[in-house]
């Protein structure tokens, strides 16, 4: 009985200790897909230029200058330079806002019908191949949706 108790005990944890060191799965296509849903634009980019344009309070702005490397929605096809708007609590080291990255980004139309963009908040992801995999899965099923 001592045995199959040790037996369970292991069978139950060790799945658990390797699921939580093991964050290559991270996010999930759940999670992926709500914030796909939520936005106009979701891309691979490489920044080219990020500055900061203003503090208010804790939290800085900074535009950033980028090249779309693979576009999974909206407008902005591969190749297009374009600038977006990211809002991040002060302290942020310049690093963060560079390479490649995985935006998700809402867009904005002015008075004078000019579309500005900012990324939804905690979307912004460094690239990996298993997330931009999830995410053409995620453009591929939206496709078929549309096409019903």
């Amino acid at each position: 009985m001592n045995k199959l108790l040790k037996l369970s005990a292991v069978l139950i944890i060790v799945p658990l200790l390797i699921a939580t060191q093991d964050d290559s799965d991270w996010p999930s296509l759940s999670y992926l897909r709500s914030d796909y849903k939520a936005v106009s634009v979701v891309a691979h980019v490489r920044i080219e230029k990020a500055e900061i344009t203003s503090h208010v309070g804790g939290y800085e702005n900074w535009k950033i200058n980028a090249v779309v490397l693979e576009s999974f929605k909206g407008p902005l096809k591969k190749g297009t330079s374009f600038e977006y708007f990211h809002g991040a609590e002060a302290g942020f080291k310049q690093d963060y806002f560079s390479g490649e990255k995985l935006v998700f980004l809402l867009s904005e139309r002015d008075k004078e019908q000019q579309t500005h963009y900012s990324v939804l908040e905690n979307s912004t992801l460094p690239y990996t191949k298993d997330r931009a995999m999830k995410l053409r899965t995620i453009q591929r099923s939206m496709k078929r949706h549309r096409g019903k």
